[in-house]
């Protein structure tokens, strides 16, 4: 069945973003209990991790707020409540509301702050030629976009999106926003106050332009690209750094598209569309449009394409004249020299991709054998061939045998020389996934890196997992060997 007219199960979207903690015995005596995956999306919601924001979060618990017990609905209908404020004031696109008293309180000058960042924030994403917010009619007064200050920095949270007038099945699937801020950001000391709120602003309002595509868009790709976004807008703040650590730069052989319950994973992935946005800088009102052109055909609004996650990325890069699976090995490989292949990578320290694996070729050991890699659905797997100092050698055979091509598999070989740049070579593979390539192996080589990238995004979807469109992976463990025989 094509993606565009895939039909969602609203509640198959649990597998979202809900912890995997033991779910609470909620409910029981005076009615049926709540199911387990309610009780276990009550109790995210009521005991933050501290991972950036609740955004997925709650949007989880609306998704799973019928299966509550009496009680345990009217618990999660206090946390789905709007924010409250005793002042209120609006301006040319937003409207703000906020305590003068108690440890929500903020001051006028704060408040006049966070309207000019979320005015300017807004304006930029309009000139990008992205959707403007929805109006949620008179929710919050009238139908400017809402956002509430209170005290989320002592839970750990910078902020965080949501929507009560959240969409059913069918669809459409578009939904307005309200947000909510911290109310002053001086619990964070890695920023200064500004530049917290100017990162969250663009990270959380980039959640609010997204619910008006597609509320119950796949989560991994929410995040990936609303910490994108930030950087994009607020690029000398570099909060997105510290997702790095875990991230296909660092972890590449972990699948992309996977929603961590416990973990920051997803906003790692901000680094795939950093990398595409490098490589395809056609921008609109300062913003690269590649984004944008995804979420468009991610679009589940009425009339919309509704194609999820991955395949708008896909279908994005097509409309570009590449693949999926080209430009996916070569992020891969890129990754390897993150100093030389990203703009800020070397300014900033981008970690570099991790090898899989070393082999070492010898005058009395030429050939390495197949060595045979398992890599799943986006994800690479790097292995080096090196060269003793003294050996006889001028070139170095390899022999690829991978999985067909029309799985997504694909592979970069890359000289090393002792002085000067590397020199990546994109590996030809026949339909079959098999190759041969020589490449220099002299005294001047110090190793040539292999690099095996599982682009396959085929699913089986509305399996109630964590990846592309809720779906069970089809392209998982794959089998890739590599054979490398240096010559005379």
């Amino acid at each position: 069945m094509s993606e565009r007219v895939l039909r969602r199960p609203v509640a198959a979207l649990v597998a979202l973003a809900l912890p995997l903690l033991a779910a609470p015995a909620y409910g029981g005596e005076s009615g049926p209990a709540s199911t387990r995956a309610a009780a276990r999306a009550l109790a995210a919601a009521e005991h933050p991790d501290g991972s950036r924001d609740q955004t997925l979060v709650l949007r989880d618990l609306r998704a799973h707020r019928d299966e509550l017990a009496p009680a345990d609905r009217a618990r999660a209908a206090a946390l789905l409540q709007r924010p409250g404020g005793d002042r209120s004031q609006c301006f040319t696109t937003v409207c703000v509301h906020w305590f003068t008293s108690g440890s929500d309180k903020a001051t006028r000058d704060y408040v006049d702050r966070v309207a000019r960042v979320a005015q300017s924030v807004l304006k930029t994403y309009r000139a990008a030629g992205y959707r403007a917010p929805e109006a949620d009619g008179t929710a919050g007064g009238n139908g400017l976009l809402d956002i509430y200050l209170s005290d989320l920095g002592t839970q750990g949270l910078y902020g965080y999106c949501d929507s009560d007038a959240t969409p059913t099945d069918p669809g459409p699937y578009d939904a307005p926003a309200y947000c909510a801020f911290d109310n002053d950001y001086q619990e964070f000391p890695n920023h200064t106050p500004l530049e917290n709120l100017q990162v969250t602003a663009a990270h959380e309002l980039f959640h609010a332009v997204q619910f008006a595509y597609d509320y119950y868009e796949d989560a991994w790709f929410m995040e990936a690209t609303a910490t994108w976004a930030e950087d994009e807008l607020y690029d000398d703040v570099n909060d997105n750094l510290q997702y790095l650590a875990q991230s296909p730069l660092t972890q590449p052989d972990r699948s992309m598209d996977h929603f961590e319950n416990l973990g920051v994973r997803q906003y790692g992935d901000w680094i795939f569309f950093r990398y595409l946005t490098e490589r395809y800088p056609d921008a609109q009102g300062g913003l690269p449009t590649l984004v944008r052109e995804a979420w468009e055909l991610a679009d589940g609004a009425k009339g919309g394409p509704d194609e999820y996650s991955i395949r708008a990325v896909a279908d994005t890069l097509a409309a570009r004249g590449t693949t999926m699976r080209d430009a996916w090995v070569r992020f891969a490989d890129a990754n390897r020299r993150p100093g030389t292949s990203y703009d800020e990578g070397r300014a900033n320290r981008y970690p570099e991709g991790r090898l899989s694996g070393r082999v070492s070729l010898t005058g009395g050991s030429r050939d390495s054998g197949w060595k045979a890699r398992r890599v799943d659905h986006l994800a690479a797997s790097t292995v080096r061939f090196t060269r003793a100092a003294k050996m006889r050698a001028g070139s170095l055979k390899l022999r690829l045998d991978l999985p067909p091509r029309g799985r997504g598999s694909g592979a970069i070989a890359t000289v090393y020389r002792t002085s000067g740049r590397p020199l990546a070579t994109q590996v030809r593979l026949d339909a079959a996934g098999d190759a041969t390539r020589t490449l220099p192996f002299g005294q001047d080589v110090k190793y040539v890196e292999v690099t095996l990238a599982n682009a396959g995004i085929h699913y089986t979807c509305w399996k109630r997992t964590s990846f592309s469109c809720q779906g069970r992976p089809d392209d998982d463990g794959l089998r890739f060997r590599v054979r490398a025989k240096a010559l005379r």
